[in-house]
């Protein structure tokens, strides 16, 4: 709540905070057309939520009004499979099964990872 509360004293009357954060607790891996498996997102899942419950006492409190919501899927595209790991290895709350990390070593590019995203514009009061 104090991260909200900084940003809305930053913020001019009338401006806006975008949010934005995926979603999927297991987003499909393809390769090839081919569904490889699933990241394993659950524990950035229960890190949204809490988030979500400080959005809400933030927009319950007046500082914000929430102006627009949309959901949306948005593709991550990789050249290679090794890439990929790496990258998404890093990602919070994010695991790659073992098993699913051999499928992505070794299958032909490009690595597409899909995942739902909410999007959410919310205006300073």
């Amino acid at each position: 709540m104090d991260a909200l509360r900084t940003l809305h004293g930053a913020l001019a009357p009338g401006g806006y905070l975008v949010d934005t954060q995926p979603l999927s607790p297991r987003p499909p891996v393809f390769a090839g057309g081919e569904r490889l498996g699933s990241l394993d997102m659950r524990e950035w899942a229960g890190t949204i939520a809490s988030m979500d419950v400080q959005i809400e006492r933030a927009l319950d409190e007046g500082l914000f009004a929430l102006e627009a919501q949309r959901w949306l899927v948005v593709n991550d595209v990789w050249d290679n499979g090794t890439e990929c790991i790496e990258e998404v290895g890093d990602w919070e709350g994010t695991k790659v099964p073992r098993a699913l990390a051999a499928k992505i070593r070794t299958a032909p590019p490009p690595i597409t990872l899909e995942q739902e995203v909410r999007l959410r514009l919310l205006a300073r009061t």
